[in-house]
């Protein structure tokens, strides 16, 4: 987990922060870490819980953002329909605002980064897992249930690894950074990526596929949701450009409808790995001052 202290303006600048390990012993024990993260955070920027307005949390869906309610978090074991909000408002005493973690990071490129000014985009994210958020029209896309944006979940081939979700051929299970790393034996996909680039046949085998699958994921979004941009983030895309986008714009180039082909850009994310963050800031500001309509 990472927490800053951010002082409100265009781009909130960041002021103070701390990053420690996520408890896997139990949704109260991430809450104590979340906290103690939180002041730490502060003591660095000199600052104490009575100068904060509000806080944002980014976490991992699904969830409910209107109620800060996580209903359902794999890889957080205790995290079942957990009141997180209302939680983390009990141990900080502030108003705290949580919402998933590709979603702010949509907010904070729609409002400071590279989707500034677009009204219709898809924010991806290519890093452990994949995943991603919907903004059309100048409005977030959250669906019926509020699932709408896992893109990570999104079928690319008929048939392939199975996936964490339970199904199989989704793009995540191809070309996320834990599911490469853990295909390859190694425990980060940094070293898969390397070995492909020596030469290993295997790696070689993985990071295809991984592009294939980033291919037809990105013709699909094209295809079905007609974005000017999509912008790409997290830490495997930002080192990766070339194994990651670039196979994004050759799929759309090659075979997507032309309409919506000629109308869609694929660009790299402008604001880095602080980007979750950043967008927690922003979303905090904005609904506790009671704006932020387009993203609810």
């Amino acid at each position: 987990m990472r927490t800053v202290i951010a002082r409100d303006g265009d781009v909130p600048s960041i002021l103070g922060r701390d990053e420690r390990p996520t408890p896997l012993t139990g949704g109260p024990d991430v809450v104590s870490a979340i906290a103690d993260s939180a002041r730490a955070a502060l003591a660095a920027a000199k600052a104490a819980v009575r100068d904060v307005a509000a806080a944002g949390c980014a976490a991992p869906g699904p969830l409910d953002h209107m109620r800060g309610l996580v209903h359902d978090a794999p890889n957080i074991p205790g995290f079942r329909d957990f009141p997180l909000a209302d939680r983390l408002r009990d141990a900080l005493g502030v108003a705290v605002f949580v919402d998933r973690d590709t979603a702010m990071a949509a907010v904070a490129e729609a409002v400071a980064g590279a989707a500034k000014g677009a009204r219709d985009f898809v924010y991806v994210t290519i890093s452990t897992g994949l995943g991603g958020a919907i903004v059309s029209h100048g409005r977030m896309l959250r669906g019926a249930t509020n699932t709408a944006g896992e893109i990570g979940h999104w079928p690319v081939g008929l048939e392939g690894p199975r996936c964490g979700c339970g199904s199989y051929g989704c793009a995540e299970s191809f070309a996320a950074g834990r599911n490469l790393a853990e295909a390859f034996g190694v425990d980060d996909a940094a070293r898969v990526y390397a070995a492909a680039a020596s030469g290993d046949a295997r790696a070689e085998r993985l990071v295809a596929r991984a592009e294939r699958a980033l291919e037809n994921l990105a013709i699909g979004l094209t295809n079905v949701l007609n974005p000017s941009l999509i912008v790409v983030g997290g830490s495997i895309a930002e080192h990766e450009p070339a194994r990651t986008l670039e196979p994004m714009r050759r799929g759309i180039a090659e075979r997507a409808f032309k309409v919506p082909r000629d109308a869609v850009r694929v660009v790299p994310a402008a604001l880095g790995r602080d980007v979750g963050m950043l967008g927690a800031a922003i979303a905090a500001r904005e609904r506790s001052s009671g704006r932020g309509e387009w993203f609810l």
